[in-house]
């Protein structure tokens, strides 16, 4: 009995102190089955039926707080961690990879200190991308638009919304704490030149049924250990502007982006990192998307197109473009548990060289599957 009550007595003081710093516990469990076929020229095409977690939200479990600080100041945090439900295991091996950063909130705004996602990401507190994309971050496999991740070492700073405007800064001292600077990390020590860091600034609008975002991020490249840079002489480049409008019986987005010195795109095209010298991708994407209220459900549509080439400094261009479309639906069993469906197509087209035939991935996706919010 004494030692009942001196755990209740614990459980007590723990839910006491919990509900002082006003802490809360929140996830999404996510499984669905998803059908892949990828055919790539002169190729077997290959066919896969997997059980996959976060096919409509990604798994996740977290914990967020507040505290009061008065005269109009608070504190508050964030530590999200993302997993696979299919497997039970971190994502990156890291605990909090989704999210993990403190906040000072005043009259000035926000300062946020810690690892978060840049405004490109279509992920975590400073996404603006959900302004401007019909998916906030394309269909699972289909998308071939450029973005940005989510970075360690992150200042952000967010200006209180006046006349519906909000301005959104960052800057990372490096984007990667356990890069290093190897064939893989190209990232030196934090605070160096070697190191790889990011930095963006944007601005939202919000305007009752219409709203858009625009952004510029900036990636400045660190070295391997002979000092190459992941590529060769630029810094990386991503500006994107759109926004979208509520017609009531459907939501209408739209978003163009213009990129260069980038190492990668969400596409099937395989950059040269280091391999060979090169200036990294410069070309531009359109997105057309909707949403559409649905039988109690929700519909998304999206259309992406990219035209991009890879910019080498000692051999002809390679150019390649991107086009894509998907479509899911989305209907709540309860306020918590929905049960939803998709499917898309997806081809990157890369130019032959010297005569040589196009090379085409085509890649079609079938899901369904189940999410519960707690």
């Amino acid at each position: 009995m004494k030692k009942t009550l001196a755990a209740l007595a614990v459980l007590g003081a723990f839910a006491g102190s919990a509900a002082a710093a006003d802490v809360q516990l929140y996830g999404v469990v996510d499984e669905g089955l998803i059908y892949t076929n990828t055919k790539v020229t002169n190729t077997k095409s290959v066919d896969k039926l997997e059980l996959k977690s976060g096919r409509n939200l990604g798994s996740r479990w977290g914990l967020k707080g507040s505290e009061d600080l008065g005269n109009g100041y608070k504190v508050g945090f964030k530590l999200e961690s993302g997993f696979e439900a299919d497997s039970g295991t971190l994502q990156e091996n890291r605990i909090f990879r989704r999210e993990a950063g403190v906040t000072l909130y005043g009259p000035f705004g926000s300062l946020g200190l810690g690892r978060l996602g840049g405004i490109a990401t279509a992920a975590g507190t400073y996404d603006l991308i959900g302004y401007v994309e019909s998916f906030d971050g394309g269909d699972n496999n289909v998308w071939g638009f450029a973005s940005s991740s989510r970075y360690d070492n992150v200042v952000a700073y967010q200006t209180p919304r006046f006349a519906g405007l909000q301005l959104t800064a960052q800057y990372s001292f490096k984007t990667d704490s356990a890069a290093k600077s190897d064939a893989d990390g190209f990232s030196g020590d934090e605070g160096t030149s070697d190191a790889k860091r990011y930095a963006s600034i944007g601005v939202s609008g919000d305007y009752g049924a219409a709203q858009f975002a625009a952004g510029y991020e900036l990636t400045k490249y660190g070295v391997d250990a002979t000092g190459t840079r992941e590529v060769a002489d630029k810094d990386g480049s991503l500006f994107f502007v759109g926004g979208n409008y509520n017609f009531e019986v459907v939501r209408v987005y739209a978003e163009a982006q213009y990129f260069e010195g980038l190492s990668g795109t969400n596409t099937a095209y395989k950059f040269s990192k280091g391999t060979v010298a090169s200036d990294g991708l410069k070309g531009f994407g359109l997105h057309l998307g909707a949403k559409a209220p649905i039988a109690a459900g929700t519909l998304t549509a999206g259309l992406y197109y990219v035209d991009a080439k890879e910019d080498f400094t000692e051999k002809a261009d390679q150019d390649f473009n991107y086009y894509g479309v998907s479509a899911r639906y989305v209907y709540p069993l309860s306020k918590r548990t929905s049960v939803y469906g998709g499917a898309g197509y997806g081809q990157t087209t890369v130019d032959g060289a010297a005569g040589k035939a196009d090379q085409d991935t085509k890649l079609v996706q079938a899901y369904v599957g189940l999410t519960h919010t707690f």
